[in-house]
């Protein structure tokens, strides 16, 4: 169930309120989830190496639609692994410029609600 889903938030903070972490609960938590496992580099992690994804090493590749294939593919293979309550449905590189990101439109896989989730890549 969604609403089970919670954990610190990210980025990490304190509450100023009551000067503990503040946390993060359902759906906003597993948006959160999702922009760190891409946002992560993969070996990034020291005790958990694997976790993250490898579309930074695309930096500097051509910005063509080969690397946007490539891209798309990562971002599935990470999201399946590491965040196992989504899956992703369609993924689109959105170019716009020198503006590089990718869209996401995910469902969740206990309850039938789906949500979209744009992330800047460059």
């Amino acid at each position: 169930m969604i609403d089970d889903v919670a954990g610190a938030a990210f980025p990490f903070r304190i509450d100023p309120e009551s000067g503990g972490v503040t946390w993060a609960t359902g759906v906003d938590k597993i948006r959160q989830n999702v922009r760190l496992i891409l946002g992560t580099r993969l070996g990034e992690r020291p005790m958990l190496r694997q976790f993250g994804s490898r579309l930074h090493a695309l930096v500097h590749e051509p910005n063509d639609a080969a690397m946007a294939d490539i891209l798309q593919r990562q971002a599935q293979e990470a999201l399946l692994q590491w965040e196992p309550r989504i899956v992703a449905l369609q993924t689109q590189i959105d170019q716009s410029g020198s503006e590089l990101s990718l869209r996401i439109t995910y469902t969740h896989t206990s309850e039938p609600e789906s949500g979209e989730l744009v992330v800047p890549l460059v």
